[in-house]
């Protein structure tokens, strides 16, 4: 459930915080006092893209946190435990976004990616815009309906899964023949090419240490140099070394450790500072007896070097990348030379996911089968208690066998509708008016929340396009809902109003030249008069309250 809406300087609100209840919340205002900027607020925070122009004038950022009781949200809980976001059994989303385009998410304080907030938002809550009628014409967006109606994700995944099987072995069927057309010459190249790589001979790992090698070759008389004048100043400078020095200091301590014992720690750091002194003196010697300069071995490295640089240029990659471009050589001069049985075997893969591919497409078919009658069912009465009595609705969906597979299945669906009696069943887009349209929209939405797993539904304006006593019905529909569900709902519709079990009201204001939006919860003489407001208009009467009055009370 959505327990707590944070907003700073979004759009026109300067701060907002809002705590959320159960049940069925209305939100009302105003024409353009802000209503829908607090689902605006709600998608930015679940995911939508940030605009800059969003930050509130004078800003330098916007700032949404939303937090959420996720204790009954099952999929929400295993999502962030397997992300490893667990806050017990809150959950809190938060997105910055800057005037310049900069934008920042947290989950429960972790930073997270945009792809995350989106992840997880799709588990919390469903938003049913007013323009979610005008996508019933695509036939794709009645396609998705039936299937989300259905809930059969299985299906839908084993399809889309064979689907893809089924896309790269043709992939690789069209590379094999398009190979095919000219595998003489591309066998010719393929073979000099690797031949070439063959007496180059360049082994794992060689090309870096014949840099490391040549770095040093070409620079022995310096490295000689050097090794010299530390080894000198180590132990071999009669005058003075650091090895003699610290000799002396250790027996000058040795000789007083009986007067104090305090001191004899500082005399064996002394004498751990001479092993280590003789250690390294060692290391140098050691290292000169091999570091001799070598300019015949110079010259050598500096040969191969040449030679492997070389021939990279000429196969035009990284020197780097030789010995990974000369195992992708090998790849393919092995499968030209077997290309003729590669596509044997290729074929008979293509027709066998051919064949999973028709049994998991019907198993998909049957499955919308079922999920259309029920879905037809109860639009259908739902049709009728909104207004169009006698109207009906019938999802046909036609099994296209031969048709070649798509992610979805071989079903071509199509919405049809008749909106009076004793129409004929035609296309919806065709058939339904606006307001017909908005009304078996409206009827799908709430049938299809009822099955949604997600605990907060938000409905924006899709009250739009009715009136009368049909609004009354969806103001009882969407209380319904409030009750197993929590529900947000922005109406400019006084019958749906009424039917809220919280009453939000949004208003706008000017205060030192800027305008700001404010939230308030209403009381119930605060709800009779803006119930009154949205019935009657600039001027309220004592009619229009009372008839407020009476549509609360029922």
């Amino acid at each position: 459930m959505l327990c707590h809406i944070h907003i700073k300087d979004f759009a026109i609100i300067e701060n907002l915080d809002l705590e959320l209840r159960s049940g069925m919340t209305v939100i009302t205002g105003e024409t353009g006092a802000g209503k829908s900027i607090i689902i605006d607020a709600l998608d930015v925070a679940l995911g939508d893209r940030a605009d800059s122009k969003l930050v509130r004038q004078g800003a330098e950022r916007s700032e949404i946190n939303i937090t959420f009781d996720v204790k009954h949200i099952p999929e929400a809980r295993e999502w962030l435990a397997a992300k490893e976001l667990s806050n017990d059994d809150e959950l809190i989303l938060r997105r910055l976004f800057t005037a310049e385009g900069r934008s920042r998410n947290y989950i429960n304080g972790n930073p997270a990616t945009l792809q995350q907030i989106r992840e997880l938002g799709r588990l919390l809550i469903h938003t049913h815009g007013q323009h979610e009628h005008q996508a019933l014409f695509r036939r794709d967006a009645q396609r998705r309906l039936l299937d989300n109606f259905a809930n059969h994700n299985k299906l839908l995944d084993a399809v889309a899964e064979i689907y893809q099987h089924w896309q790269r072995t043709n992939t690789e069927l069209e590379q094999l023949r398009n190979l095919g057309s000219d595998s003489g010459a591309q066998l010719e190249l393929l073979i000099y090419q690797a031949n070439e790589l063959d007496q180059l001979a360049l082994a794992e790992g060689e090309l870096e240490q014949l840099h490391s090698e040549h770095q040093q070759l070409a620079n022995a008389d310096r490295l000689i140099h050097a090794c010299n004048g530390a080894l000198d100043l180590l132990s071999e400078n009669t005058e003075l070394n650091a090895q003699t020095a610290l000799q002396n200091a250790a027996q000058t301590l040795n000789e007083i450790a009986e007067l104090d014992p305090h001191i004899s720690s500082a005399g064996e750091m002394i004498n751990n500072a001479i092993i280590h002194c003789e250690e390294a003196s060692s290391e140098i010697r050691h290292y000169l007896a091999q570091a001799g300069l070598d300019p015949e071995r110079l010259h050598t490295v500096e040969q191969r070097l040449s030679q492997i640089h070389d021939i990279a240029r000429k196969h035009r990659v990284k020197a780097e990348e030789l010995c990974a471009h000369q195992t992708t050589l090998q790849q393919q001069l092995d499968t030209l030379k077997n290309s003729d049985e590669r596509v044997q075997e290729l074929l008979a893969q293509e027709q066998a996911l051919r064949d999973d591919y028709r049994k998991a497409a019907k198993k998909l078919h049957n499955s919308r089968i079922k999920a259309a009658k029920k879905l037809n069912q109860l639009t259908t009465d739902s049709m009728q208690m909104l207004g169009m009595e006698g109207g009906k609705i019938a999802i046909e969906i036609n099994h296209q066998d031969n048709k070649e597979p798509t992610n979805h299945g071989l079903d071509a669906i199509e919405f049809l509708v008749a909106a009076n009696p004793g129409q004929s069943l035609q296309p919806l887009a065709k058939v339904a008016s606006g307001g017909e349209l908005s009304r078996i929209s409206l009827a799908i939405q709430v049938i299809t929340a009822q099955l949604e797993a997600t605990p907060t539904l938000v409905f924006d304006e899709v009250d739009v396009g009715i009136g009368g006593s049909t609004a009354e019905v969806v103001g009882k529909l969407l209380r319904q809902l409030g009750d197993t569900a929590q529900v947000l709902c922005i109406t400019h519709l006084p019958q749906v109003a009424a039917q809220g079990h919280h009453h939000l009201m949004i208003d706008k204001f000017v205060e030192n030249d800027l305008t700001r939006s404010r939230l308030t919860f209403l009381d119930n003489e605060q709800r009779i008069n803006e119930i009154a407001r949205m019935l009657g208009g600039v001027k309220i009467t004592q009619q229009t309250l009372a008839h407020a009055e009476e549509m609360l009370a029922l």
